[in-house]
């Protein structure tokens, strides 16, 4: 039971619940006025994030029977910006991993995922392939290696690629209120992480982004953007073994937050919920094994000195 519970974390997104955030009450007049919320990138600029990422395992029914949290840090660097290319460069760095057998149970045995450091690819953020574009052949094949691609699929989908006109459809979300449908709804991408995972799909939903509000936070004016995925199916054959596979069918639903700097243009920090269900077959299993799983990602803006130091 351990290893199917394992394998479940090979799932893709997750569900939320949305946050409480107050709109500047002493400048109501200000969600009345038009805003860009699109990447404001120039050449040259460097900044770090951190993204911390929790996979609740569930039984049959859905009650949390353990966990898992992998952490790591990034480098982005702006490359190049032309009128239909934005080129960004990433570099990653010590990435950890650990297993909790409770909900709440403090974790203090953390794995190093060695291979992590200095994983270095490049995003033509404008460019539609994402994320055939980016080459994980560099990573083990295992689950290590599988869920940290997931990892960096999940950094830049949600809170850098939402704010692109060519994934996002950024420029009709201007006043708070907007709400636009992102180009990838009810759209299929293949996922495959070979040979450890094939066959793998995940097909969008409903897939929307809306303009929340503007939160004050620590003296800085944030903009608030909602993006929702509804009843979205994946699907893949993970070859655990060369005797041993499992075939996955199931549900995600996920939602979150992607809060922006209004001064810099830059991501502050962002969020990510998603509830999966999945029914797994194999020749070792006498009858289909139903599981739940539950995902938490956090992603934060932090100092070249924290980035360094993690």
């Amino acid at each position: 039971m351990r290893m199917f519970v394992i394998l479940i974390c090979m799932v893709f997104v997750t569900t939320p619940m949305s946050p409480i955030f107050v709109i500047d009450k002493e400048n109501l007049d200000e969600t009345m006025k038009e805003y860009d919320l699109s990447l404001k990138d120039k050449e040259g600029d460097v900044d770090y994030y951190k993204i911390r990422t929790v996979y609740y395992h569930g039984n049959a029914i859905g009650i949390t029977q353990n966990r898992d949290e992998l952490i790591a840090v990034f480098k982005r660097e702006v490359l190049k910006i032309l009128e239909d290319s934005h080129l960004v460069k990433y570099t990653w760095a010590n990435s950890k991993l650990a297993h909790a057998n409770s909900l709440k149970g403090e974790i203090t045995d953390w794995k190093t995922l060695t291979f992590s450091n200095g994983f270095t690819y490049s995003l033509d953020l404008e460019d539609r392939r994402f994320p055939e574009c980016i080459d994980f052949k560099p990573l083990p094949n295992s689950m290590d290696g599988f869920r940290f691609m997931v990892n960096i699929l999940d950094a830049h989908a949600q809170f850098e690629l939402l704010r692109t006109e060519a994934n996002g459809n950024i420029g009709d979300l201007k006043r708070v209120g907007d709400r636009v449908v992102c180009p990838d709804a009810h759209q299929t991408a293949i996922l495959d992480f070979p040979p450890f995972s094939t066959d793998s799909t995940f097909t969008n939903g409903d897939y929307d982004t809306t303009f929340m509000g503007i939160w004050n936070k620590d003296g800085k004016r944030l903009a608030v953007l909602e993006y929702n995925n509804s009843e979205s199916k994946l699907t893949n054959t993970v070859n655990w073994n060369p005797q041993w596979a499992f075939i996955q069918r199931g549900t995600s639903n996920y939602w979150g937050h992607v809060y922006i700097d209004l001064e810099s243009g830059k991501l502050a920090k962002g969020d990510l919920f998603e509830y999966v269900v999945i029914e797994m077959k194999s020749k070792g299993l006498e009858n289909p094994l139903r599981l739940f799983e539950r995902r938490l990602i956090e992603i934060q803006k932090i100092t070249k000195d924290e980035f360094e130091k993690s």
